[in-house]
């Protein structure tokens, strides 16, 4: 009886290594880094291919020694080495993967024609396994060197926002310190309402505490500057540029309009982005500006009228003195007579147009006393008297209680005496003059005595208000339009100012304010 035969159990024939990747190695290296450089990620697009040839060189090598001698050494040595390379260089756990897995997808065709079936199928199982090893290798050590990086770089995170928080406080205190200790208004906008303004900002719109932030930075905006303010406080580049600086009048809680200058710029202010403005006010730099003009305008007016003044003067006297011999001649009657006493009259006048002109040319000066403007202004009203009854003017004269206060009485007279006659030329027959004075609260303004001259008529067009104190302006058909410059020169020597409004039902009011100063104790109504 026939026994079956044992049935030996299939065993690939082994496949020779050491020559097959003798025998490729430069194919295989070079197509490997080729296709590495070309078809897995970016980032290995951007390496250079020197370092990728000394990566795949070491990954070569260490995959040979697996294959030809199954030994890890050399793989052990290699696999920390390429993940930390990897890791710092920031690539994916993924596309690392993919570069290995490139070895068996090049040498797997070169398998194919280099044995028979039974050879690569042992051949296969070997490379699976090589890259398999490799594979789990680097991508445990990966992981763990990545997520020892996250806690690292976790912890290093937590210690960075501790410190600066502490910075934060630190610097935020400093810098509210520094912002409200500035001269200069500073105010944060966000969407047109104001979220923070520092005192210097309050200060300068007559406000206190935490008022401002109830309204919107327009409603401090003079109506007329309003449309310029938008236009810029809109359009401003985030970063470190700022906008020029912008001039505009700011309004105060008092309904002033003060000259201000101010400059944006856009920031992160409480995890949102704002406008930051920096504003200054400008009234002294302007009011400056103004004085410098006007003082080279009256320089250029004095050498003019020094140089004049002797070349009219001494005809002007030759041409007086001869028609003062011809009007005393006995023969000259009637029309004659009258043409030249006309003669004589102009004369005067031209001497007195003249000398009011060499007056303003002068610079001013002031002999200080204490005086009482009541009085001052009571006199001025009697020396006017006549004047007052030619247009049988009804004048009313209203003082209010004021402290003796340092003046220069003589040159307030003649204030008072110029905006009289002003008041008395506009006003028509038979109205009503009205001259008051009072003391403005110090609570309001700085402190003041103040008085207004008050006519009826037509008042002075508004676009003219500012323009009626400038030197030889007049819409008279005679005058030297000085009067009402000088009233100006003369009320800002005394560190005051002089104004001009209309009345709702016509007519004109001059208000004159001047600084209190050093006041005598006892108010009066003067005389």
């Amino acid at each position: 009886m026939e026994t079956a035969s044992a049935i030996t159990p299939f065993s690939p024939p082994p496949f020779n290594w050491a020559d097959f990747l003798h025998r490729h190695q430069d194919t295989i290296i070079c197509e490997w880094v080729q296709r590495l450089h070309s078809e897995i990620s970016e980032r290995y697009s951007l390496t250079p291919e020197s370092e990728l040839r000394q990566t795949i060189a070491g990954a070569f090598s260490a995959n040979c020694r697996m294959l030809i001698d199954s030994e890890r050494d050399e793989l052990d040595r290699f696999i920390p080495e390429i993940s930390r390379l990897r890791l710092e260089g920031d690539f994916p756990l993924v596309d690392v993967q993919r570069a290995f897995d490139l070895f068996r997808l090049i040498v797997l065709p070169l398998l194919f024609n280099a044995c028979n079936h039974e050879t690569f199928y042992r051949a296969v199982i070997e490379l699976n396994n090589c890259l398999a090893c490799t594979t789990y290798q680097f991508s445990d050590l990966f992981q763990k060197l990545h997520r020892k990086r996250l806690i690292d770089y976790a912890q290093k995170l937590k210690e960075e926002v501790s410190s600066k928080t502490t910075e934060l406080r630190e610097s935020e205190l400093k810098y509210k310190t520094l912002v409200e200790g500035i001269t200069d208004g500073y105010v944060v906008i966000h969407a047109g309402d104001m979220i923070f303004t520092n005192r210097a900002f309050n200060f300068m719109h007559g406000y206190g505490g935490s008022e401002l932030l109830k309204k919107t930075f327009l409603e401090l905006v003079a109506p007329r500057d309003q449309a310029a303010i938008l236009d810029q406080l809109y359009h401003i580049p985030i970063g470190d540029s700022a906008s020029p600086v912008l001039e505009y009048s700011r309004m105060t809680r008092y309904g002033d309009t003060l000259p201000t200058e101010i400059k944006f710029k856009t920031v992160r202010y409480g995890n949102r982005w704002s406008q930051i403005g920096i504003c200054r006010d400008i009234t002294e730099r302007i009011e400056l500006g103004k004085k410098m003009r006007e003082t080279e305008r009256l320089a250029d007016i004095t050498q003019i009228v020094t140089s004049l003044s002797h070349e009219i003067r001494n005809p002007l006297s030759a041409i007086k003195m001869n028609l003062q011999i011809l009007q005393r001649h006995p023969e000259l009657v009637g029309n004659d007579r009258r043409r030249v006493d006309i003669a004589v009259n102009e004369m005067h006048r031209l001497e007195g147009v003249l000398q009011e002109i060499l007056d303003f040319a002068r610079p001013v000066t002031l002999e200080m006393t204490l005086c009482n403007l009541n009085s001052i202004l009571m006199q001025v009203v009697e020396l006017l008297e006549m004047k007052f009854a030619e247009k049988r003017l009804n004048v009313v004269l209203n003082p209010g209680r004021l402290p003796d206060v340092l003046l220069d009485g003589g040159k307030l007279e003649q204030v008072a005496l110029n905006l009289l006659l002003n008041a008395v030329e506009a006003a028509p027959n038979g109205s009503i003059v009205r001259v008051r004075s009072y003391k403005r609260p110090p609570d309001s303004r700085p402190p003041a005595v103040v008085f207004e001259i008050e006519n009826e008529g037509k008042a002075i067009p508004l676009e003219l208000r500012e323009t009626v104190f400038k030197p030889f302006f007049t819409t008279k058909s005679r005058g030297t339009g000085l009067g009402l410059s000088v009233v100006k020169r003369l009320v800002e020597a005394h560190g005051g100012y002089v104004t001009v409004t209309g009345r709702n039902t016509g007519g004109s009011i001059f208000v004159v304010a001047l600084p209190e100063g050093d006041s005598h104790a006892n108010d009066s109504c003067g005389g």
